[in-house]
């Protein structure tokens, strides 16, 4: 496969984005992005620290195939490491992992952190469903996150999804998809030439409409 990152800090004065690239024995490869939560303290060591945890666990547990409950045990990990490193504050993060092993992804989301999966013709494969709820009393907010001593919201969604050659992943945090509108945002996964032109085309439109961090990996099945 084929694949490109980029974290920007946009307009904000710091970036609480984050991202691993992971290669693990038996050509498996993991991708982990994960949003600070803004609002609340120290975003940029919620992401980092579920991030890293998440990372390691994939690297402990490299024997293991992917499933949802290699996602689940990761998860609770993470959980617990976010806990011990958040001595009295409050933090939190969103998910959005996808480990590629052969031609099988197993892709996971907690928040509104989105991946796209598109075929060479540019159909929807699969996109994950934010984890926004409304609410007629207070602003919509996100139901599923990894926060401080709340392991119970710590669940993500986990899909597998087959792939085929010139398949197309896109993984990104809400900075980068609330700048560009759906049909660009796809349209531009489908027809650029390469996951470099893909970057290319996504870092221009932030850099001018961001209103946030944005960041996002961009992959390309051989």
């Amino acid at each position: 496969m084929k694949y490109i990152q980029f974290t920007e800090k946009g307009p904000r004065m710091n970036n609480e984005d984050s991202l691993n690239i992971v290669e693990i024995a038996d050509k498996r490869t993991l991708f982990v992005v994960c949003d600070g939560m803004g609002g609340h303290s120290c975003g940029e060591v919620a992401s980092q620290t579920v991030c890293d945890a998440f990372s390691e666990y994939w690297q402990q547990h490299s024997d293991e195939s992917d499933s949802e409950q290699k996602v689940q045990d990761a998860a609770k990990v993470a959980s617990k490491t976010l806990d011990e490193k958040s001595s009295y504050y409050q933090m939190g993060t969103t998910l959005m992992m996808c480990s590629i092993e052969g031609k099988r992804a197993t892709i996971a989301h907690a928040g509104d952190s989105r991946c796209y999966v598109i075929d060479i013709m540019g159909n929807v494969k699969y996109r994950t469903i934010d984890h926004i709820e409304s609410s007629s009393i207070s602003l919509p907010y996100i139901n599923r996150v990894f926060f401080t001593r709340h392991p119970e919201d710590a669940v993500p969604d986990v899909k597998t999804v087959e792939l085929q050659p010139l398949d197309r992943i896109l993984l990104c945090t809400d900075g980068l998809y609330n700048a560009i509108d759906d049909k660009t945002l796809l349209h531009t996964l489908q027809c650029a030439k390469d996951v470099e032109q893909v970057a290319e085309k996504y870092r221009a439109i932030c850099e001018e409409k961001a209103g946030d961090n944005y960041t996002a990996i961009i992959i390309e099945m051989e």
